[in-house]
């Protein structure tokens, strides 16, 4: 496991929450037009394929580096998912 594609990985799934209709709601508080969520999921899209090719290049085996990276990727959505929800019951008063 590569410490750069866990972080690549995480920082893509915040990018993608970020940029979702409940992130925009909640982070920018619908102040995102869909031009700019779409540049957000870019971003994020781009960052994943950084990710899957730092975890792919370190060692030879690349089946299970890509295995090993998608399991890796539930636990960054979910981490992603609670951090969005988090946030969204703090700015609740």
């Amino acid at each position: 496991m590569s410490w750069l594609s866990l972080l690549c990985g995480q920082g893509a799934m915040l990018l993608f929450v970020a940029g979702s209709h409940r992130g925009n709601r909640v982070f920018w508080r619908d102040r995102l037009t869909a031009s700019q969520q779409r540049i957000l999921k870019s971003c994020a899209t781009a960052l994943l394929c950084v990710s899957l090719v730092a975890q792919a290049m370190p060692d030879g085996g690349v089946v299970l580096n890509v295995i090993e990276w998608i399991l890796l990727v539930g636990p960054e959505i979910m981490v992603a998912t609670l951090a969005c929800s988090l946030w969204e019951q703090r700015a609740r008063p």
